[in-house]
C-alpha cells in the first residue's frame, strides 16, 4: 500500500495524491509498482525498499548520494488462541533532500499516530525531527510492551501457584522468546542510534536535542528491562518446572498410600474368603472379627502414612 501524507501550516496532516516536496511517503508492504513509483520519484537505489521488507533483515545506518537509510527493529503484538506473542519487524526509514519514505511489511501502530494526526509538533517537512519522533515513539511502544510482558509474567505465577498443566510454561516459553528477541533488537537498535547521533547528514537543531535525549532514555531503560526480565523469567521457568515436577509427585504418593490402605481389607478378606477352613468358620463372631481386623489395620496404615505426611 503506497500512501503520501503533507502536513499545512496548521500542523493538520492530509494525504495526497502527488510526491510532493516536503512530503512523507509511507509503503506498507508495497507492490512492484508502487516500489516503482517511489524509486522513479524519489532517486533512491531499490536496495533502500526491498531491504527493509526483508523480515530478516538487520538493523542498519547507510548513506547515499541520494539519501539515508535507517533500519531498525519495531515492536508489535499478535493475538491468537495461545494469547499473545511479541516479535519485532524491520522498519526502513528513508531521507532525502526532498521526501522522507518509511518502508515495512505490515501496518505499524508507530506510524499511524503520526498518520492520524495524533503526534506533537509533527511536519513532515522536518524531516531530522521525524526521524527522532518515531525513535521515540519505538523506544515508548518497547517499554509499553516490556510492562505487558511483566504483568503476564505474574498473572501467570499465580497460575501456576494451583495448576499442573504445561499450558502456563508454554505461555512462559514464549514471552521469553519475546524477550529474547527484544534483547536482540535493542542492542542492534543502539548501534543505529550511534550512527544518528555521529552522522552531520541529519541536521540537529537545538529545539530537537530534549526529544534525542529523551530518546536515548527510553532506549536505554527498555535495553535494562528487556535483561531484568527475561532474567527473571528465566529463574522463574526453572522453579515452575521443580513445582509442577513436586506437585505430580505428591499427588503420585497420594494414591500410592490410598491403594495401601484400601489394599489391606481387600487382603483379609481373600484370606477369610478361602476355600479352606479358617477359625470363626460359619459363626456370627467370624465376621465382626474379620471387620474388626480390617478397620484396624486399615486405620493403622492411614496413621502411619499421615504421621509421615503421605495424605
Amino acid at each position: 500500500m503506497l500512501t503520501i501524507y503533507r502536513t499545512d501550516a496548521s500542523g493538520r496532516v492530509d494525504e495526497i495524491e502527488d510526491f510532493d516536496k516536503g512530503s512523507w511517503i509511507q509503503l506498507v508492504n508495497p507492490t512492484k509498482d508502487e516500489a516503482d513509483q517511489v524509486i522513479a520519484a524519489s532517486g533512491i537505489p531499490e536496495d533502500f525498499i526491498y531491504d527493509p521488507l526483508d523480515i530478516e533483515e538487520k538493523p542498519r545506518f547507510e548513506k547515499d548520494d541520494e539519501g539515508l537509510l535507517m533500519i531498525i527493529d519495531v515492536p508489535y503484538v499478535e493475538e491468537d488462541d495461545t494469547g499473545r506473542t511479541y516479535n519485532t519487524i524491520p522498519l526502513g526509514i528513508i531521507v532525502t533532500g526532498r521526501h522522507f519514505i518509511t518502508v515495512c511489511s505490515r501496518d505499524l501502530d508507530v506510524l499511524n499516530l503520526f498518520a492520524n494526526g495524533k503526534a506533537r509538533l509533527f511536519r513532515t517537512n522536518y524531516r531530522s525531527r521525524f526521524v527522532f519522533q518515531i525513535l521515540h515513539r519505538v523506544s515508548m511502544t518497547y517499554l509499553r510492551f516490556l510492562r505487558q510482558i511483566d504483568r503476564r509474567m505474574d498473572e501467570l505465577e499465580q497460575e501456576l501457584q494451583r495448576s499442573m498443566r504445561n499450558q502456563e510454561i508454554f505461555q512462559l516459553m514464549n514471552l521469553q522468546k519475546s524477550l529474547v528477541y527484544f534483547m536482540t533488537s535493542l542492542k542492534a537498535n543502539d548501534s543505529v542510534l550511534d550512527r544518528i547521533v555521529k552522522t552531520p547528514s541529519l541536521e540537529k537543531h537545538e529545539e530537537d536535542e530534549e526529544l534525542l535525549e529523551d530518546v536515548f532514555v527510553e532506549h536505554r531503560q527498555a535495553m535494562e528491562m528487556a535483561s531484568i526480565y527475561n532474567d527473571i523469567i528465566s529463574i522463574k521457568m526453572d522453579a515452575f518446572g521443580s513445582i509442577i515436577s513436586n506437585n505430580v509427585n505428591f499427588v503420585m504418593k497420594f494414591l500410592a498410600s490410598i491403594t495401601i490402605v484400601l489394599s489391606i481389607p481387600t487382603m483379609i478378606s481373600g484370606i477369610f474368603g478361602m476355600n479352606v477352613q479358617v477359625p470363626w468358620e460359619g459363626q456370627p463372631i467370624g465376621f465382626v472379627f474379620a471387620v474388626t481386623m480390617m478397620v484396624g489395620f486399615s486405620s493403622l496404615a492411614f496413621y502411619i502414612l499421615w504421621r509421615k505426611r503421605y495424605f
